[in-house]
């Protein structure tokens, strides 16, 4: 397989619910799919599971807050899939404090991950998105944007943000062909709670075949209820 030939996904934050329902629901239209998460133990094992219902599957240990390791993981993986048609970025940080004891440094480094990593993620991939005039990035965002969390203080800040990000990234970005798009994920995803992995993966592939169609039919802001 070549770069020229597979449409590639690429996970930042890669997990064994929204992410992993996204590579699968993807593999089966014929996307390869790169996997970026922290630990390289559990890329490996997720990276084994999705193996029967993807085409190709590789990954790299990256901190989506460290903007220098992030570009070098996404860069990799472009070498070795080729260039990215579509980007999830699917990143939180849920840190247990609230604002007594949440330390300005932790704020930075959870908002670093949880939002400014994204600026990082599409940077790398634009080139590629550029040359083929066309991508879809996808933005998992949560409804503590607005209704913040007070035991996780950080966690509403870094919502907000990563909202305010794609909203100015869809408006710059659509001319060149690019769709962004941020689905607020307003409840509890898991096979028994509130919202299914599936049903965000499902919303995920609207989008991405949304991109084939006119701008003026594009979304940007989504909200997903239980």
């Amino acid at each position: 397989m070549t770069g020229a030939l597979v449409r590639h996904l690429l996970v930042v934050g890669a997990g064994p619910g929204i992410s992993a329902a996204t590579a699968r629901r993807l593999g089966r239209q014929g996307y390869a799919v790169g996997l970026i998460g922290r630990r390289q133990e559990a890329l490996a094992d997720l990276a084994t599971e999705l193996r029967g219902s993807v085409p190709r599957v590789e990954w790299a240990a990256a901190d989506a807050g460290d903007a220098a390791e992030l570009r070098g993981a996404v860069e990799g993986l472009v070498d070795r899939i080729g260039p990215v048609d579509v980007l999830l970025y699917n990143v939180s940080v849920g840190r247990e404090a609230a604002v007594p004891e949440l330390t300005p440094e932790d704020l930075l480094a959870d908002v670093a991950a949880g939002a400014v990593g994204l600026q990082t993620a599409v940077r790398a991939v634009l080139p590629g998105m550029r040359e083929r005039g066309a991508g879809t990035v996808l933005v998992t965002g949560g409804g503590s944007a607005d209704r913040p969390i007070a035991s996780m203080a950080s966690l509403g800040v870094q919502k907000a943000a990563l909202r305010a990000l794609a909203e100015v990234q869809a408006r710059a970005l659509a001319p060149e062909g690019i769709h962004v798009a941020t689905v607020t994920v307003r409840g509890l995803v898991g096979e028994d709670r509130q919202i299914t992995p599936d049903r965000v993966a499902d919303l995920y592939a609207e989008l991405v075949a949304e991109t084939a169609g006119p701008r003026e039919g594009w979304r940007t802001t989504i909200d997903l209820t239980p």
